[in-house]
C-alpha cells in the first residue's frame, strides 16, 4: 500500500480479545490518518501511540441502549486520551420513522463530543437508500464531522454509497458557503484497486482536495496488500 493510502487510513481494531499491544506495535510503524479502538484499549493506546486516536464509542457496534449509558462511555473515551469518537447512529430508530429519537441522539452526542472529532456511522447495509439520505442528512445537521458508512458487521459499502453519500456533501457544501464535511468509507475495502475506484468516486463528486485525512478517511483492520 501506497504512503499516500496509508495517510487516509484509520487502522482498526475493534476486537475486545485481540493484542492490543501487537496492533500499536504494528500501527507505529506506519503513518496513518488514526488509531481506531475499543473504549476499554483508549488508555493503552494513548499511552503507547502518539498519532490521532479514535475510539468507537457509545455502544458500538450498535446504535440504541440507554442513552445516558452511551454518553459516559463517549465522556470516558475522551478522558482516556481519544482524539476522535465513532459512534453508530440508530438505524433501526430511523427506519421506523422515529427522527426525534434519532436527532435527540445525535444531538446529546455532539455535546459530549465538545470539540472533538464526531464521526456517525450510518449503516448502510442495513438501510435503503433513502434512508442512507435521511441519516445523512440528520446527521449534518446536528453538526457531526463525518458520515461514516458501515461497521462492516453487517455487510459492506458498496459503490453506489459511497456515489451517494459523496454527492449529497458536495451539495451540503454547495448550500453552506463551501464548507466541508467528511467521509468515511468502510466495510469490506480489501485491496488497493478497490479503495482507489472509491477514490475515482470521491474526488468525481468532491474535487481532488477533498482527499485528505482532514475531510475523507477508509477504515480498515489490516494494511491493504
Amino acid at each position: 500500500m501506497s504512503n499516500a493510502l496509508l495517510r487516509l487510513c484509520d487502522y482498526t481494531m475493534l476486537d475486545p480479545e485481540g493484542d492490543i499491544a501487537a496492533f500499536i506495535e504494528d500501527a507505529c510503524e506506519h503513518d496513518f490518518a488514526a488509531i481506531c479502538v475499543l473504549p476499554e484499549h483508549v488508555a493503552m493506546a494513548r499511552s503507547n501511540y502518539t498519532g490521532t486516536i479514535a475510539c468507537a464509542a457509545g455502544g458500538f457496534p450498535n446504535g440504541d441502549g440507554p442513552l445516558h449509558e452511551r454518553i459516559a462511555e463517549v465522556k470516558q473515551a475522551i478522558f482516556d486520551g481519544a482524539d476522535e469518537i465513532d459512534i453508530v447512529i440508530d438505524f433501526n430508530a430511523l427506519m421506523d420513522g422515529d427522527r426525534n429519537k434519532v436527532a435527540t441522539d445525535l444531538a446529546q452526542m455532539r455535546q459530549a463530543c465538545g470539540d472533538k472529532v464526531l464521526k456517525v456511522i450510518l449503516e448502510t447495509p442495513e438501510l435503503d437508500l433513502s434512508f442512507v439520505e435521511l441519516g445523512a442528512k440528520l446527521s449534518l445537521e446536528f453538526g457531526v464531522d463525518f458520515i461514516k458508512t458501515c461497521t462492516g458487521r453487517r455487510g459492506g459499502c458498496t459503490p453506489l454509497v459511497a456515489q451517494t453519500l459523496a454527492e449529497l456533501l458536495s451539495a451540503w457544501s454547495h448550500d453552506n458557503k463551501g464548507k466541508a464535511r467528511g467521509l468515511k468509507l468502510s466495510g469490506g475495502i480489501r485491496e488497493t484497486g478497490q479503495a482507489e475506484g472509491y477514490l475515482d468516486i470521491v474526488r468525481t463528486a468532491l474535487g481532488d482536495g477533498f482527499v485528505h485525512p482532514a475531510t475523507f478517511r477508509f477504515g480498515t483492520s489490516r494494511i491493504l496488500s
